[in-house]
């Protein structure tokens, strides 16, 4: 065909695509704008409505404000009651105070004042006068005569000898007499309110009282003298309106220009019509050049057919598909040549790696001979003298899973090929394979013994480190002991596996060694339920020493090695502990634990693998948890009387008489009462809280001092040290000279 058919098609359709697409673009355009109109009224009603209720909200708010300072601020009830001339200085004062106050928490209130009808006073932030010499005499006076319920009233106002719009509405404050309060605000502040709302650029929203009289435009240079009619003031077009049920006052909304939008507009059925008869006439000449060009096709088929049958299928598929068809052909005939060497290349990458997994699992020594020729395949010719596996971990994998979720294999197979590369021109043969989704075993196969082991760590180190710079995630390689042949490989490849599960504790983006691991003492579970155990009870009592015993948990975990399963199964501990002493607190606290801090503490700990990213996130969200709950807690009318008693427990726990009989006594209050009120605050009887007091004191005496028990005992409030050693043994489920003893063996040093 070449490309002499080309051109000859490119020439038939370019013109009547170019047509046809500027046709589309005209109707697009014409119907976008259509569109655009109606959506125009639409978002102006909306806005008008939106402005309103932002108006309703923000003056239903100052008349809610002052019924309820008339109702409720004893300052202001101060003005109104009837006093001594001494004592009406002071009323006065305060009611000063309370107005200055209104208005700085208000600031769009224009001015506030306050009339006394008993003796005809008026009082504002700034004076205080009698009615005849106050400059607004006249409206107080038409408002206590008025019998009309009091609402927001457009007025002019006398300020300074120039007239100015206010805004003012008026409540009663005495009904006893008729005394009222007063508000004013000017216009000019609710256009600032409304500008907030509106983009001044396109839109205008004005604002109009029950009469029909302008109060405020957010256009700037819209003024009340320039009428009521906005087509007189401002080049607009009102397109909506909004009644306040509130006020009565009307919103109106609109948009500028667009007059020669608005005469496409008119003519928008003529110019569709114009469109489609373009596009009918584009696709009657396309099927014309679509019948013309097909010759050539048919002619190939033709060909196709004569040199190869057609199936009854290829047939069926002709009728649907020339195209296809002919593709069809094509591909099965590459398909057939290709498809044995394809199967043959599958085949082997199978082998290989389950003769990989084998000699890992340690199941391979019984078909030595078997992938001794595989390893051939590999460039492996010789006696094998020394190998190594090292194992490489991708760090923090479930984000990796969630931001690479459809190119996971693309990279694992780039870090295979790394491998690889770097491994070419050595004196060693590297084999790699992914053994499951985030872990890649690397064997490492040397025909010379010396330097094995360096030659390793510095292949795995220009791994880690070509990740770090290249990719957005990192990895953490752990490597196996170095043994004699192949025989031991499996040893290596374990060895590798506990290097990699320490990461937690050891760190990750780094090279563990086996002897990394055996040089450092291992982490056990139930040295840190003491711990646990302080935490626990401490969060549990909204005692702020939870945090240290928190710290001091998290020092102890960094001190040993601890894998992430050991590290998973501590942290569930704690959360255990916390899930038993929590359930013993009042229902209103406990929820805030049961539906929030339990589930955040369970997903922290399924997301987080390194250990100061899990301490971290523990101690946010308990850090959270412990300010809610302490919130609730001081929200409460006892929790001041509480505080007292615990602190009166924490300086008076070395009496040994310190009962709730003698803190009723010292408190006036009522045995039962108190113990009840002491369970709703911490969760835990008197006694047991008493208890826990002595313990943590007897724990810090041991550890610090070298007092004898006896001593200790006393110093806490125990004149028996039977009862003391049983208490002590029971709190921590060691008598007090194995605690000294094991603390004391723990001290560095």
């Amino acid at each position: 065909m070449g490309k002499s058919w080309f051109y000859k098609l490119l020439h038939s359709y370019l013109l009547v695509l170019f047509i046809i697409c500027l046709s589309l673009f005209l109707i697009t355009y014409l119907t976008i704008n259509e569109m655009s109109r109606k959506s125009a009224y639409k978002a102006n009603e909306a806005l008008s409505h939106n402005v309103m209720e932002l108006v309703d909200n923000t003056l239903a708010g100052i008349d809610s404000m002052m019924l309820y300072e008339i109702q409720n601020n004893e300052r202001i009830k101060l003005f109104y009651t009837e006093k001594t001339p001494q004592e009406r200085n002071y009323a006065d004062l305060q009611a000063v105070s309370a107005l200055k106050e209104l208005m700085q928490n208000n600031p769009i209130i224009d001015s506030i004042y306050l009339f006394r009808t008993a003796d005809q006073i008026v009082l504002t932030p700034s004076t205080l006068m009698r009615l005849n010499a106050f400059a607004d005499k006249q409206y107080l006076g038409l408002t206590v005569s008025s019998k009309k319920p009091y609402g927001w009233t457009l007025r002019t106002l006398q300020v300074s000898g120039q007239e100015e719009q206010m805004i003012s509405l008026a409540k009663i404050a005495d009904l006893s007499d008729y005394s009222i309060m007063v508000v004013n605000i000017r216009p000019e502040r609710l256009r600032m309110l409304m500008q907030s709302m509106v983009y001044t650029q396109t839109n205008f929203v004005e604002l109009a009282d029950r009469n029909g009289k302008f109060i405020v435009s957010t256009e700037t240079d819209r003024t009340p003298d320039t009428g009521n009619n906005p087509s007189k003031s401002i080049q607009a077009k009102v397109l909506s309106e909004a009644n306040s049920n509130m006020t009565g006052w009307t919103f109106r909304s609109g948009n500028h220009g667009g007059t020669i939008v608005n005469f496409v507009s008119s003519l928008f059925y003529i110019w569709i019509g114009l469109g489609c008869l373009i596009i009918l006439a584009g696709m009657v000449w396309m099927i014309y050049v679509s019948r013309r060009n097909y010759r050539p096709i048919r002619s190939l088929l033709n060909l196709i057919s004569n040199v190869r049958p057609i199936s009854a299928e290829e047939n069926a598929a002709r009728k649907v598909d020339d195209f296809q068809l002919i593709e069809t052909t094509i591909e099965g005939l590459l398909d057939e040549s290709n498809m044995l060497q394809e199967q043959h290349q599958k085949n082997m990458v199978y082998r290989k790696r389950h003769l990989f997994l084998s000699m890992m699992e340690g199941n391979a020594n019984s078909r030595p001979k078997a992938w001794l020729e595989e390893l051939k395949q590999l460039g492996l010719n010789g006696k094998v003298t020394e190998t190594v596996v090292a194992l490489a971990e991708i760090d923090h994998f479930a984000e990796f899973d969630r931001q690479y979720r459809s190119d996971q294999h693309l990279l694992k197979h780039v870090l295979s090929k790394v491998v690889q590369e770097m491994s070419e021109n050595k004196l060693y043969t590297v084999w790699a394979e992914w053994i499951d989704q985030c872990r890649m075993a690397i064997l490492v196969i040397f025909r010379h013994q010396e330097d094995g082991e360096q030659e390793t760590v510095l292949l795995c180190e220009s791994l880690r480190q070509w990740v770090e710079e290249n990719l957005d995630f990192t990895v953490t390689i752990g490597v196996g002991r170095h043994t004699d042949g192949l025989e031991r490989v499996s040893e290596s490849f374990r060895e590798a596996i506990a290097a990699v599960s320490f990461k937690p504790s050891l760190g990750y983006n780094r090279i563990i060694e086996h002897v990394n691991v055996i040089s450092r003492p291992k982490g056990e579970l139930f040295t840190q339920l003491q711990c646990i155990r302080a935490v626990s009870q401490s969060f549990r009592a909204g005692d702020k020493e939870w945090e240290r015993h928190y710290q001091k948990m998290y020092d102890n975990i960094q001190d040993q090695l601890y894998s992430y399963d050991d590290l998973y199964s501590l942290m569930q501990v704690l959360i255990g502990h916390l899930q038993k002493e929590m359930a013993e607190l009042p229902e209103e606290l406990y929820r805030i634990w049961n539906e929030d801090t339990h589930g955040a503490l369970l997903n922290a700990l399924k997301h987080k693998e390194r250990l100061d990213d899990i301490f971290n996130e523990f101690r946010s969200i308990l850090q959270d948890t412990h300010i809610r709950i302490g919130e609730l807690r001081e929200g409460k009318s006892t929790h001041q009387l509480v505080l007292h008693v615990k602190q009166y427990i924490s300086d008076n726990s070395h009496n040994p008489n310190l009962s709730l009989m003698q803190l009723s006594e010292e408190f006036g209050l009522n045995a039962n009462y108190l113990s009840r009120l002491f369970r709703e605050a911490f969760g835990v009887k008197f006694v047991e809280y008493v208890t826990s007091i002595r313990m943590e004191k007897a724990e810090c005496l041991l550890v610090e001092t070298e007092d004898a028990i006896q001593d200790i005992g006393r110093a806490v409030g125990y004149e028996q040290s039977l009862t003391f050693i049983r208490v002590f043994k029971k709190h921590t489920g060691v008598t007090p000279g194995q605690y000294r003893k094991t603390k004391n063996k723990n001290e560095p040093g």
